[in-house]
This record gives C-alpha cells, structure tokens and sequence, in this order.
C-alpha cells in the first residue's frame, strides 16, 4: 500500500572513493524534487574505512535528505547492491535510484524527471544515459570510447539497462530478490543480468533524457583496460545468458553475437587504419576481444575487473 507521501530513495555503492563520493553528495543534495516527495539517500560502503564515513556525516549535516549509512563487509560489487536493496525494503520507500559514486547528475532535476517519467508511461524501469568526461590528462579518445554517442530518445524501451543511472519500482526488487547474482561478485555484468531478469519478469524499461556524468580516471585511458574491459564484458554476456536461457539457445545467440562482433570488430579496425582515427580502432579492437569473451565464457573463464579500484 503506498503512503501519503511518496518516498524514493538514492542508492550509492562506494570503495575506496570518499573525494569522488563527497562530490556525488554535494550534487545529490541540490536536487529539487516536488513537495509532494520524501527524498532520502543510502550509501553503502565496501571498504567500511573511515575517511567515507566522515564525508557522509559531513555531508548529513547540510543536507536537506535524510542519509543513511551502511558498511557492506562481503567484497564484491554484487554484495554492495543487493545491500542496497535489502536496506531498501526495510523502509516504505517505493521507489530506488541506482548511482555509481564516480558520477553526478547533470541537472538538478535528475531524480524528478525520472520519477516523472515513470508516472507517465506507468512503468517500474526508467533509465538514461551516461556523458563521460576525462580526468586531467586524460586522452580524448579514450573519453570517446568508453560509452559513445547516446543513440537513444526520448520514451524508447530498452531491454537492457545498468545501474550507472536507473530508477526501480519496489515491486521489482520484490519479486526478484536478491536482484543481483553472487556468481558475479568481482567479474562484473551483474547488472546486465539483472536487466535479462527483469525483462524475462515482464518488467517494462524506458529511456529518458536525464543524463548523470562520469569522471573517466587517467588510469584506465590505455588500450589495454579497454581490451580486459571488452573481453570481461563478453564472458559476461555468455555467462548471463547461460544462467537465464537454455544452453542450446544461449549457445546459438551468443555465436551469432559473436560473429556480429568479429565483422564489425574488423571492419572498425580497418576504418580505423585508413583514417588515422585511434577511437575507432581501439573500438574494433574492443569488439574482437568481446567476441573472444563471448566465446571463453562458455568454458567457465572469469576476469575479474574489480579488483582494482580507480578513482579517488
């Protein structure tokens, strides 16, 4: 049963981050919702170091939103999640907002214009984009890589999100609880997994023009994180597909995406050659490693990308 007032909450996993957390905050608590809403904030850390604590009590002290915080002690991104969650459905908040501590809304009005989104198409999954600046000293092509043109408009379904910027109903992470899978504590791809989920769960998703912004770190800008990233990102895909579809129509998708990935790989490599252009053909590289992931994750192979923490 809703309550008078509704309620939504602003999740945040942090590790070994507090200055890139302490600007996220100092973001969160500009956003302007309307009157009629309860905005609260939760903030689960997977270090438990001290250093995060004190800028969430910092940040408390101004903020006009309740601010909770949580030390998560199982290491893992999937662990921090669904402490997100559970801590979540403890409250009567209906409704929870997924931001990676590396980011921050680009207006003011990010949270409002998601939650108007989904009381206009009555649908539990609303989701937008991520515009990715560099770090200082970062190289423009890498910031170009890392997620590239957003080809999405406004009201389109998508069947696949992440939680780098999404608003969930509470009747979502009811009905699929825990959401995100332990098999995928430090591999990564948890969310995509949780996007196969949901759809498969009838969840309705759609995208909306409410951008939040990511720091891209100078220490990831190198070609080979981009190939560890594409090859992780294939073992992930196979991996999700695996556990929510049967194996011979996982093995026929993920072949066929492998080819799609082979072909286009190549073809942006040679594009990339002929015009000079390093973006487009670390992309072809990107794509050939995705596709050998693809393959390498129907024989268990895992990588586990986050292991190492960038950022500060």
């Amino acid at each position: 049963m809703q309550t008078t007032q509704p309620k939504a909450t602003i999740a945040i996993i942090t590790c070994h981050r507090p200055q890139w957390l302490k600007r996220l905050l100092q973001a969160l608590i500009q956003q302007e919702v309307d009157e009629s809403i309860e905005l609260n904030i939760l903030v689960v850390d997977n270090a438990g170091e001290e250093s995060t604590l004190a800028v969430v009590n910092e940040i408390a002290l101004k903020s006009p939103f309740t601010i909770n915080y949580f030390h998560e002690s199982n290491a893992g991104i999937v662990f921090a999640r669904n402490r997100c969650v559970t801590e979540f459905l403890k409250t009567d908040s209906q409704n929870l907002f997924f931001i990676d501590d590396d980011e921050w809304p680009e207006s003011n009005d990010w949270a409002q214009l998601l939650l108007n989104k989904q009381a206009e198409h009555k649908v539990d999954i609303v989701t937008s984009h991520v515009i990715s600046v560099g770090s200082k000293g970062t190289p423009t092509w890498a910031i170009e890589l890392i997620y590239g043109k957003n080809k999405l408009i406004e009201g389109d379904n998508v069947n696949i999100f992440y939680t780098n910027n999404l608003l969930i109903s509470r009747e979502v992470l009811q009905q699929i609880n825990p959401p995100f899978d332990e098999r995928f504590a430090m591999t990564g791809a948890s969310d995509y997994h949780f996007a196969l989920k949901c759809q498969k769960a009838g969840f309705k998703a759609i995208y909306t023009a409410a951008p939040v912004i990511e720091e891209f770190p100078k220490s990831r800008a190198t070609v080979k994180w981009f190939l560890k990233r594409g090859f992780r990102s294939g073992i992930g895909f196979t991996r999700s597909h695996l556990f929510e579809d049967s194996f011979i129509k996982a093995l026929v998708y993920c072949l066929a995406m492998t080819g799609v990935r082979v072909l286009r790989g190549l073809g942006y490599c040679i594009l990339g050659l002929v015009t000079f252009n390093k973006t487009t053909f670390v992309d072809g590289l990107f794509r050939l490693c995705s596709a050998a992931g693809t393959i390498a994750g129907f024989f268990g192979i895992k990588h586990n990308e986050y292991k190492t923490i960038h950022g500060q």
